[in-house]
């Protein structure tokens, strides 16, 4: 990734940050009011399913913003995310992971970075091994040659 493309999807990011905490934070101001208010306990199961529907936005957003740092990770990874780990919220037309979808595309993640460093691993390791052993040899001669 660019440095160009990085810095709009960091800016990015902030300001979608910025703006779920800012949602979130009105909502919490909007009900705190009612929440002192309720009398009895009908009330508060009323005003709380309102203050859950307040909030589905916020947190839906959040999910987004978690499944596209997934996404990129697993675009970077060379994973595929399926079609079915994905969830569609018609009403805010967002698209998010489903926790079963996450959980599998982490999953798969991390076996493909460990596929990735046990190949690396294998390459590496015979020449590390070469160079090692030639170092050892030349010690070796030349010990022997400065022995008295």
């Amino acid at each position: 990734m660019s440095l160009s493309r990085w810095w709009r999807e960091w800016q990015f990011e902030r300001s979608y940050r910025r703006s779920i905490r800012a949602d979130l934070a009105r909502v919490g101001r909007e009900y705190e009011a009612k929440f002192k208010l309720l009398a009895t306990g009908n009330d508060f199961d009323a005003a709380m399913s309102a203050y859950l529907k307040a909030c589905r936005l916020p947190d839906l957003r959040l999910e987004t913003l978690r499944s596209r740092r997934l996404r990129r990770k697993a675009d970077a990874c060379g994973v595929e995310l399926p079609k079915e780990w994905w969830e569609h919220d018609e009403e805010h037309d967002l698209w998010f992971l489903t926790p079963d979808g996450r959980r599998q595309a982490k999953r798969r993640i991390t076996q493909e970075r460990v596929w990735t460093v046990r190949q690396w691993l294998q390459l590496l390791t015979p020449a590390v091994a070469l160079i090692l052993g030639l170092a050892g040899v030349a010690i070796g001669l030349l010990s022997m040659w400065r022995w008295p």
